[in-house]
């Protein structure tokens, strides 16, 4: 991974957006951030080398009265901490003094040879605009035409010569595996804003079904989401389906506030949020992602995101994966006991994904992690972002008086190393395919910018650092 780093070193990451550069700002500063972050990935070997002596005296004292002594190489030395990491978590959450504190020197050894000047970096990048390079870039359509539109837009119209015309069809900022796209549906009585939600050529199409059913049974059961209208598997060339417009904006991004937010909305998302855990659940919608209700499944969830790491990585001690590994075992050792209530759990429930008018909430949006699971994944999800603002015992008052059910401690100290293990691996994903095809300008802002910092953000959390 090292060597792709430097086989792209010299790839103008911000290629194509240079619209800012007369002034200086955003774009050039957005460049300056990437190149930095590439040039510090690239300088990981040599790091880990300088300080391979540490390393080697935090694990010569894990396996004191072992034969053998510990490797001086630092590869061999991470590829034994790896193989470690179950065991040493197992014991540290059962109590082992001696083991949680040698965790924490492992993590804060990996965070200084893998991740410096994350924060410095993120709040350059931030200032460019980075911190909403999840949602992708708004711009022409990629992939649907008008007419190709419209003959979907008949083909699930109950009277088709009523549909006119499909016009204005623009591409909106949206996710990485599926395009955002509006457009204005013209018939006989009128026009109709519409929002199609479609999995990118070359993605997997494998959770819009689910999401598509979440999505009706949200609306059908009066959460605030947009109306859908249609699913359709091939019309379009990959799964798609439609919604309404609607009114609104949000307020932040994946890592906050962006503007201000006052009681009201604060409020507002914490009852919408208390009537989605309220519902029945006892005959489910079909989900884009599994239950994580049980110990077994949310071990299968964790499995799951270490099985993306490897694939992406392709070694044990490529850039970021042993202190994945790490926080991956802590996750395994800390697992909630227990089932508790089950609750329909958007899994995504931030400001990036809802929108307000004035002080309203209206609409929910990317329901593509919803599953069966814990209230406390949403709540803990949400509570940095309310928090930074000074409300969340607001918003906490609000989710209890609109029925939320009971907080569980247990769980409230657990979800949040999981939501940055979670967002760390799958932006990781997208560093991966960066590095072996430097071409997009958001895979370059999420794969080099936030990956390190939603695993430093993991790490800090699991390893108290």
């Amino acid at each position: 991974m090292v060597e792709q780093v430097r086989g792209v070193r010299g790839t103008d990451p911000a290629a194509g957006h240079r619209s800012g550069d007369r002034d200086g700002t955003p774009e050039r500063g957005l460049r300056r951030a990437l190149r930095r972050r590439m040039d510090l990935d690239a300088a990981i070997a040599d790091r880990r080398r300088a300080a391979a002596r540490e390393l080697r005296t935090i694990v010569g004292d894990l396996t004191r009265g072992t034969s053998g002594r510990p490797p001086a190489d630092s590869g061999e030395l991470l590829r034994l901490v790896v193989e470690m990491a179950g065991e040493l978590a197992m014991r540290a959450h059962e109590g082992d003094r001696e083991c949680a504190e040698s965790m924490r020197a492992i993590a804060r050894w990996l965070v200084s040879t893998d991740l410096p000047e994350v924060e410095a970096i993120a709040s350059r990048s931030t200032e460019t605009g980075a911190g909403n390079a999840a949602e992708g870039p708004a711009g022409p359509p990629a992939s649907v035409t008008a007419s190709g539109l419209l003959a979907c837009v008949r083909g699930h119209s109950a009277d088709p010569d009523e549909i006119i015309a499909v016009g204005d069809l623009r591409r909106l900022a949206g996710g990485f595996s599926k395009e955002m796209l509006a457009a204005t549906v013209e018939h006989a009585r009128g026009s109709q804003e519409i929002v199609i939600r479609k999995v990118a050529p070359g993605r997997t199409a494998g959770t819009l079904g689910g999401e598509y059913a979440t999505l009706r049974f949200a609306w059908e059961h009066g959460v605030p989401v947009p109306q859908p209208l249609w699913l359709d598997e091939t019309a379009l060339g990959t799964p798609a389906f439609a919604t309404t417009m609607v009114a609104g904006r949000p307020l932040g991004d994946v890592w906050g506030p962006t503007e201000r937010i006052g009681r009201p909305a604060v409020r507002a998302a914490a009852t919408s949020l208390a009537r989605l855990h309220s519902l029945d659940v006892a005959v489910p919608p079909r989900t884009p992602l599994p239950p994580m209700l049980t110990p077994g499944q949310i071990l299968a969830a964790i499995d799951e995101r270490r099985s993306v790491i490897d694939a992406a990585a392709g070694e044990v001690t490529a850039p970021f994966v042993p202190l994945f590994a790490l926080v991956c075992a802590w996750l395994r050792a800390g697992v909630p006991r227990g089932v508790g209530r089950p609750v329909l759990v958007h899994g995504d429930y931030g400001l990036h994904n809802l929108l307000f008018d004035g002080d309203r909430l209206s609409a929910v949006l990317d329901w593509e992690r919803a599953h069966l699971g814990h209230a406390a994944e949403d709540l803990t999800y949400m509570q940095p972002s309310i928090e930074a603002v000074g409300l969340w015992e607001d918003f906490l008052d609000a989710y209890r008086g609109a029925g939320g059910p009971a907080l569980d401690a247990e769980r409230l100290s657990y979800y949040p190393v999981w939501h940055d293990l979670w967002r760390g691996v799958s932006s990781y994903r997208i560093r991966a395919r960066y590095l072996a095809a430097p071409e997009r300008i958001t895979d370059a802002m999420a794969g080099l910018l936030m990956a390190p910092r939603f695993l430093l953000n993991a790490a800090r959390i699991a390893f108290a650092l």
